[in-house]
């Protein structure tokens, strides 16, 4: 106190006899600032710090003031052989109320707790050219404090001495309409000390903090007064003061530093995403329904409505929560200010539906959406629940039945006009394991990537756990290179083998072929292309077989064995063949689907399915038409043949 009171009689001193105590002042400062003055002696950053700019310190707020005021540990010390190690400055001697607040505030914690990152007064408010927060240049005015902070709060992945990461607050901020408000020019928009506090800055779960979940709404309020009114009012803002901290408070809903207007679709506050994330976070979690007896299924029903429905094509007109339920004003039904009260619900629906009134209000509740709440929907519910299988599956039965006809008619009829050898023995063995294998690969391989899909419900039903689909993958695996090696050897050793490799290597002819073919098909072309043996489809499937198996192999072994692979290549490997095994995957499915099976399932000359990959023959029809060439050149091997036998 007694210091305090020296500061303030110095300073009236100063002020009553001007520029005469000045002088005596600066006289005084000269002997600090023949070395603190100069740079010339200032070799780094260390000793940088020394220096103070004389006509900085003059234009501060402490312009008036000894270096021994603030230095108190150098008064009657020997100027020229001090201790170079300074006792920190007790700005408390003249600011006791605030070094108070700052004594209770997060940055002081952090600082007894041996956090030195943490600001002190000098790091929020400078050294020696400390400003008043009035003046425009001052680091504390409200037009830079958002520069202030982020010196700290702005630096990405600025970590704790105890590598505790803070929030990226100040570019959260920026982002937020606050800041563009205050961009423009506004300069009420809020800022950083206007929610946080000056110099009490205190955490979230101190009662005393203006950002505790209790005080939110009052820190809102100082703005959004209207608001505020509402919330504190409604059920929200009741359970939050009756210490119900898993009630929302204004954060929960609008976001904490990315405040953004409800009109952008990016926020969770906009229309069609309101009901699903922000009202949802709360509505639809299992433990707070149970642990205080909420309505259930208050979203789901929504979603599943008209409304819901009209929403997700981000209808302007369709009802949201809060068309209903109020946007801050929210309460249970059986509160007479209620929208939702008996006697003023058929006023909220009038808002879009001018005639209803209360029979129409009754027509779509929460309640009555749902069909265990009304025996007639139920009912409707379980006789088509019923319905539909047995119908649809019927239907599927009569098709099955028709297709199965056709199928062994087209086999009748191939065996009529006769076939032609396509494939021998092992290439129908070694396709059908390549088949099996593939499609036991695509099956778990996706559902490990897509575990939530609709059709690996089934599968996870049958008892499908990570484990036996891990196992079941890696045997599949092993069957398609087994598969692969087989090829190898038999195109390798078998006669048949290699005189068909020979006939799958690609010519300058296959791109004449092509051209041709679509030429035909689009009607510039009479005559329809006759390929030889293998066409150019069946030569680029099979040599994207090939490829699309070495790539699988060798990624997958990759993923097999990771631990095994980082020893000779770099540890980047893992994740590029969890990519290439993810995309060559997807690229191999759509190629059989959209590709192999339309030659042969779909193709309109082959429908319903071609007999070959189980039988190995070809009917003469098909084969003259499509292969006329390696049909004439069997024929003509076949008459070369005779006529050496005879």
């Amino acid at each position: 106190m007694i210091r305090r009171l020296s500061f303030w009689c110095l300073a009236a001193l100063f002020v009553v006899l001007g520029p005469g105590v000045g002088g005596v002042f600066a006289q005084e400062s000269e002997t600090c600032l023949e070395c603190h003055g100069d740079t010339g002696w200032l070799e780094d950053d260390e000793t940088r710090r020394l220096h103070v700019d004389l006509g900085g310190f003059e234009n501060s707020v402490h312009g008036f003031l000894l270096c021994v005021d603030c230095h108190a540990d150098l008064a009657g010390a020997d100027p020229w052989g001090h201790d170079p190690e300074l006792a920190p400055v007790d700005c408390s001697v003249c600011h006791a109320d605030v070094q108070d607040e700052y004594a209770r505030s997060l940055h002081a914690y952090a600082r007894q707790r041996g956090n030195l990152r943490a600001p002190t007064c000098a790091g929020c408010h400078g050294n020696h050219e400390i400003l008043s927060p009035s003046d425009r240049s001052s680091r504390a005015h409200r037009r830079n404090l958002t520069d202030m902070c982020a010196s700290c709060h702005g630096t990405g992945g600025l970590l704790t001495d105890q590598l505790v990461r803070l929030p990226l607050s100040v570019q959260s901020y920026a982002q937020s309409v606050h800041a563009h408000a205050f961009r423009r020019g506004i300069d009420t928009a809020a800022v950083c000390t206007d929610c946080h506090g000056v110099h009490l800055l205190r955490g979230r779960l101190d009662p005393e903090s203006q950002i505790h979940p209790v005080n939110v709404s009052a820190t809102c309020g100082q703005c959004h007064g209207e608001a505020q009114y509402e919330y504190d009012r409604s059920i929200h803002g009741r359970a939050l003061q009756a210490g119900i901290f898993d009630s929302p408070t204004c954060n929960d809903c609008h976001g904490e530093h990315h405040i953004v207007t409800a009109a952008d679709p990016s926020v969770s506050a906009f229309g069609a995403r309101l009901a699903v994330e922000t009202c949802r976070s709360c509505h639809e979690d299992q433990r707070l329904i149970a642990k205080y007896g909420l309505a259930d299924r208050v979203v789901e029903t929504y979603v599943d409505s008209y409304h819901g429905w009209a929403r997700r094509w981000d209808s302007p007109d369709a009802a949201t929560c809060v068309a209903c339920h109020a946007t801050h004003l929210v309460l249970p039904a059986r509160d007479e200010g209620s929208t939702i009260h008996p006697d003023n619900v058929a006023e909220t629906c009038r808002q879009c539906h001018p005639r209803a009134d209360q029979r129409f209000a009754l027509s779509y509740t929460h309640r009555t959406a749902q069909p265990s709440a009304n025996p007639v929907t139920r009912w409707i519910e379980w006789a088509y629940l019923i319905l539909i299988p047995t119908l649809v599956g019927a239907m599927v039965l009569h098709n099955a039945l028709i297709f199965v006809y056709y199928l062994r008619r087209r086999r009748r009829l191939e065996r009529e006009e006769g076939t032609i050898p396509r494939m021998d023995r092992s290439q129908v063995v070694q396709h059908l394991l390549l088949a099996i294998s593939f499609i036991v690969l695509v099956i778990t391989g996706f559902a490990l990537r897509f575990p939530d899909a609709f059709w690996v419900q089934p599968l996870v039903y049958l008892g499908m756990t990570e484990a036996l689909r891990s196992l079941v993958h890696r045997i599949a695996a092993v069957v398609l290179l087994g598969v692969g090696v087989w090829h190898v050897l038999y195109v390798s050793l078998n006669r048949r083998g290699r005189r068909d490799l020979v006939a799958m290597l690609p010519r300058w002819r296959d791109v004449s072929d092509a051209s041709g073919n679509m030429q035909y098909y689009l009607g510039l072309r009479k005559r329809k292309v006759r390929f030889d043996q293998y066409d150019y489809t069946q030569k680029a499937e099979y040599w994207a077989l090939v490829w699309g198996t070495v790539v699988m192999a060798l990624s997958g072994f990759v993923l097999w064995f990771p631990a095994q692979a980082v020893r000779i290549f770099p540890a980047w490997i893992v994740q590029a063949s969890e990519l290439l095994h993810y995309y060559e995957a997807w690229l191999a499915m759509l190629a059989i689907l959209v590709w192999h099976f339309f030659f042969v399932l779909l193709h309109p000359q082959v429908y319903p399915m071609s007999w070959t990959w189980l039988t190995g023959e070809m009917g003469r029809g098909e084969a003259e038409y499509h292969h006329g060439d390696w049909v004439r050149s069997l024929e003509a091997d076949r008459k070369k043949t005779k006529s050496a036998e005879t």
